[in-house]
């Protein structure tokens, strides 16, 4: 059994239902024995928790363990307008509750609240990368693949961003469809639509609004993977994967066929 423990990994939909207190008490056990012993899953959780999804406020059996004390004593210190801010007391107590559990200092969790970096043209892509590094197969292999799955969650990037997107659209040769999400960061809203190629795993198309008009495609890399980027007059958009630079660069010829903004 403990064995099995120490070898899950949970999805992002199964850690959001962690966070809305949404799982039963065996999956809660499950999840929090992964928080202890993986960190790339403490760190994916923490990602989550500062995108300001729309998650509801838990983590109540944490709390009660946290070092509440010492936690209050950080949350003090800083400005009376970061204080202010969206994240909650409680909701600082409970990440930090989080990180304990894994093993990862509180400071380092706390020094990343100090010093917010807010989205750019530019940083919003490191911010996907920073997400996408985390990413395995396993991550997106059982997720849903249906059309009226994938049609229902283009709706919401409708609704967040403006854009009217249908399934075939977004879909890439080779690569399987595995799912469309909105993202926020910084009240940045963010879509992502993932991919899962059979050679060179995750693969994700991310899309935000374009604060420099229209940009031609170029190229950089992150985190070990590559990255093609482009904007149009109103959106902004990168392909970010371990394919090669070349096949990144056909997709994204492609999609810019297919968009027309």
């Amino acid at each position: 059994m403990t064995d099995q423990l120490s070898h899950y990994t949970p999805t992002d939909e199964q850690l959001v239902a962690f966070l809305d207190d949404e799982v039963d008490a065996e999956e809660r056990n499950r999840i929090e024995a992964a928080l202890a012993h993986d960190e790339a899953v403490a760190e994916r959780l923490e990602w989550l928790m500062r995108s300001e999804l729309p998650f509801q406020e838990t983590y109540d059996e944490l709390l009660e363990q946290a070092p509440r004390a010492r936690l209050t004593a950080m949350l003090a210190t800083l400005p009376a307008h970061q204080a202010a801010a969206p994240m909650s007391r409680r909701g600082f107590l409970a990440v930090a509750a989080s990180f304990m559990l894994a093993g990862i200092a509180a400071d380092r969790l706390f020094q990343a609240w100090r010093t917010p970096a807010p989205p750019s043209d530019s940083n919003w892509r490191g911010l996907v990368a920073d997400y996408m590094a985390l990413y395995t197969a396993q991550t997106l292999e059982n997720l849903p693949g249906d059309e009226a799955a994938h049609r229902a969650q283009l709706q919401g990037v409708k609704q967040r961003l403006g854009l009217t997107l249908e399934p075939v659209q977004v879909q890439l040769p080779v690569v399987q469809l595995k799912r469309a999400q909105m993202l926020e960061y910084e009240q940045t809203p963010i879509a992502q639509i993932n991919y899962l190629d059979p050679r060179h795993g995750p693969l994700a198309l991310c899309i935000t609004r374009s604060q420099t008009g229209a940009r031609a495609v170029a190229q950089e890399v992150r985190h070990g993977m590559n990255v093609v980027f482009w904007s149009g007059p109103t959106y902004a958009y990168m392909l970010i994967g371990h394919n090669p630079v070349a096949e990144l660069n056909n997709m994204a010829d492609l999609l810019r066929q297919r968009f027309a903004s």
